[in-house]
């Protein structure tokens, strides 16, 4: 999986430099993206500006202002060629009512958004473990 594509969705810029800075630090190898909200997502996962390859593995801030990330999540489940993508919602709200509707749309995990460095590494290297740990279709 190395070059691979992974999507994050948040609506803070900082998330995703905080993100790429742990990504660097641990030496995670996949190319790290960046959606704003769940329009611009969509627009890299089926429009004129898709991302090549398709994200395997997608972090998503359900909770983010101007994100709808539930509906995001439905219309990936329904399509042919996302439906089998492991999304994580990463998330520093805890919405009882979202996280449950997440959980219904099978991601592979709710996680609890910490801002302490220390924690966003360990966090990120138990997740590279499992990326690179399991086989994922063509």
């Amino acid at each position: 999986m190395v070059g691979a594509n992974i999507l994050l969705v948040d609506s803070n810029r900082a998330h995703f430099e905080n993100t790429l800075n742990v990504f660097s630090h641990i030496g995670i190898q996949y190319n790290l993206c960046f959606a704003k909200d769940d329009i611009q997502a969509w627009s890299m996962l089926t429009g004129d500006k898709k991302l090549s390859p398709l994200p395997k593995i997608m972090l998503i801030d359900i909770n983010a202002e101007g994100i709808n990330g539930i509906e995001l999540i439905e219309k990936i489940r329904l399509d042919i060629d996302l439906k089998s993508t492991l999304i994580f919602v990463i998330s520093d709200i805890n919405n009882d009512k979202n996280k449950r509707a997440a959980l219904n749309l099978n991601i592979a995990g709710y996680i609890n958004r910490s801002f302490e460095i220390e924690e966003m590494i360990n966090f990120f290297s138990v997740l590279n473990d499992y990326w690179n740990n399991i086989e994922f279709s063509s």
